[in-house]
């Protein structure tokens, strides 16, 4: 049994439900002779944020019909892939954006989910739908939710980071605390959450002498700031019982980030007005005798109630990750955080090199000596199982 917990999909008829005075600005994708999907129309698409740098429609995968043709996709899973389940998300690339009009987003992430259930009907117990969310209007994104799960989507996707208009660095998901309501109410309804990247062009490595001089490899990751960002940002002390699954970004950067975590943010910082007299009466550690002598924007106490358990906790405790099964660090990443928090994934059907890897990610696995077998059945389905609540 194995359940692939990444996969991708962009529905021809994916707008289809969006009529009256929207028609006219929806997106209206574009197939050539051999019907592979080739472009987007998107009229209601927002202005350009400067600076930015957006990888353009149809994104990867397109040199595949089964892109968007689910008899293809099946075919490939029947008998070339070997796996019997699949969870679909969509595909990101130049037609979604946190800064669509909310109005034209909503009918768009309402429409595009419709057109996943109907798969999910034609196709019940093999494709798990992930419901697209409009994060840009909160209370219309906790109605989609509920609407998702109402109808058996088993998980909803947001965006590893959140654009804005005002530049073209993206900002992240913990610092937007007017989004906390919809993860208050993912909590209520045990619902897990994607977070997979969308094709918006907002990074850091957007800033001109990090492209220049190509410092753009030291450049952080926009993806795992924003991670961070749930537990430096007290998030996850708010809501304990948050899942969230961090997509195509493969493990090796797991354990060497939790350990710096876990040693910066092993105290808490000072108060910067009183250079010799700590604001809480712990021990100060090395990591908090440079802070004394630091100067910060904001003052010690707004730090003091958040992050109340090392960076260790949340990994082990609040994410789960898919995994590319060549990556040689995979196995120190089990040991480190346990098998329980990973899944399969073969990224389908996005063209890695030479578009082949996610036909090689089952025997991979299999053949990967230095993995127990309990571990891959964890890995396989058993994670998956337990966190969708799928029936056995």
């Amino acid at each position: 049994m194995i359940i692939d917990c990444d996969t991708h999909l962009m529905p021809r008829d994916a707008f289809d439900g969006i009529d009256g005075k929207l028609a006219t600005i929806k997106p209206k994708l574009q197939f050539n002779d051999q019907e592979l999907y080739v472009d987007v129309d998107f009229p209601g698409y927002p202005a350009e944020v400067p600076g930015t740098s957006p990888l353009l429609a149809p994104g990867s995968g397109a040199m595949f019909k089964s892109l968007w043709d689910p008899e293809s996709r099946m075919a490939d899973y029947d008998n070339r892939l070997g796996i019997e389940q699949h969870v679909v998300l969509p595909q990101f690339s130049g037609w979604w954006s946190y800064l669509i009009d909310p109005e034209l987003a909503c009918r768009m992430a309402r429409s595009h989910n419709q057109a996943l259930l109907r798969l999910m009907k034609k196709y019940p117990g093999r494709i798990l739908g992930v419901a697209l969310i409009p994060l840009q209007d909160v209370p219309a994104s906790i109605r989609e939710m509920e609407w998702a799960m109402d109808n058996g989507f088993c998980s909803v996707v947001l965006d590893k980071v959140y654009p804005v208009k005002e530049h073209a660095y993206s900002e992240p998901l913990g610092s937007h605390r007017e989004i906390w309501p919809f993860f208050k109410r993912a909590q209520e309804l045990s619902v897990p959450i994607y977070l997979h990247n969308v094709q918006h062009g907002h990074r850091i490595s957007n800033l001109l002498p990090f492209q220049r001089d190509g410092l753009y490899i030291f450049a952080p990751q926009e993806g795992q700031m924003s991670l961070v960002s749930l537990i430096t940002s007290g998030l996850l002390d708010d809501l304990p019982k948050l899942q969230f699954i961090f997509t195509e970004a493969g493990t090796s950067f797991i354990k060497p980030l939790v350990e710096r975590l876990d040693k910066v943010l092993e105290s808490p910082p000072v108060d910067y007005d009183d250079q010799e007299t700590p604001l809480s009466n712990r021990q100060l550690s090395n990591v908090g005798e440079r802070l004394r002598r630091a100067r910060a924007r904001y003052p010690a106490h707004i730090f003091l109630e958040k992050n109340k358990q090392p960076a260790s906790y949340y990994f082990k405790n609040n994410f789960y990750f898919t995994i590319e099964t060549e990556e040689p660090e995979l196995v120190e990443a089990i040991e480190f955080l346990g098998a329980d928090r990973f899944l399969f994934a073969t990224d389908y059907p996005h063209d890695d090199p030479g578009g082949r890897m996610k036909f090689e990610d089952v025997r991979l696995l299999r053949d990967n000596p230095r993995i127990s077998e309990e571990a891959k059945d964890l890995i396989r389905w058993k994670n998956a199982q337990r966190l969708f609540q799928l029936p056995a």
